[in-house]
């Protein structure tokens, strides 16, 4: 009998912790960390065009994307995604073309560069610098696939004009089905019923870090 109500006991704490979604049984897909805060950091975020990590293939692609593509559509989700959250955001196209007007070349790697014109020519208060690390397209349809989307990117959120870290992220992840793994496919768009694009896994992720950066230099300056 006493076995037999550790039992119980044993299924029901299980099926709590899957019903509130326990962090350990349940780990974010994003990974995300804020360093520290700066007041006004996200006043005007300046978005800088992306890096690709050095021999990137995007595998896949039935639009023939390049890397260098890829890359752009990623900075250019990140910015939708901030200035979805309420930031006042500067455009990677803005800040390459400000570059380029200085006859400089964009300085995808380089916080420092980044952070100074971002705050002298824009005003910035904080740049995201970001690279993509992987980019594999689904193969078969939303409902049907052998191969699905997978994606890895890193960001860094630095104050400007110093470029002090604020804030980072990583994701690295493989869209998993419903079957295999019920608690992570729950939060996809669609709630798991159906594979999703590179595009779209890529824009999910990334709208989950505009989030978290907004929230994470909010909290910290309290």
């Amino acid at each position: 009998m006493g076995r037999l109500v550790r039992l119980i006991r044993s299924a029901s704490l299980l099926s709590l912790l899957l019903l509130v979604g326990c962090p350990y049984m349940n780990p974010p897909v994003v990974k995300q960390r804020t360093v520290s805060s700066a007041g006004g950091s996200t006043r005007v975020i300046a978005v800088m065009p992306f890096a690709t990590r050095p021999g990137l293939v995007a595998v896949g692609s039935d639009a023939g994307m390049t890397a260098d593509e890829v890359a752009e559509l990623l900075a250019n989700f990140m910015a939708e995604a901030l200035a979805a959250n309420g930031a006042r955001v500067i455009s990677p196209s803005d800040l390459a073309t400000a570059f380029l007007s200085e006859q400089r070349p964009v300085a995808r790697r380089d916080p420092p560069a980044a952070a100074e014109l971002a705050a002298s020519r824009f005003g910035a208060t904080s740049v995201v610098m970001g690279e993509v690390l992987r980019w594999r397209e689904r193969k078969g349809e939303a409902y049907g696939t052998n191969r699905p989307a997978s994606v890895a990117y890193e960001m860094t959120l630095y104050q400007a004009p110093v470029p002090r870290r604020l804030w980072s992220a990583r994701f690295d992840h493989t869209q998993r089905t419903l079957l295999a793994d019920p608690l992570t496919a729950r939060k996809y768009p669609g709630g798991g019923t159906r594979f999703l694009t590179a595009a779209e896994l890529a824009r999910w992720a990334l709208g989950q870090s505009a989030a978290s950066l907004m929230e994470g230099q909010w909290r910290a300056a309290q």
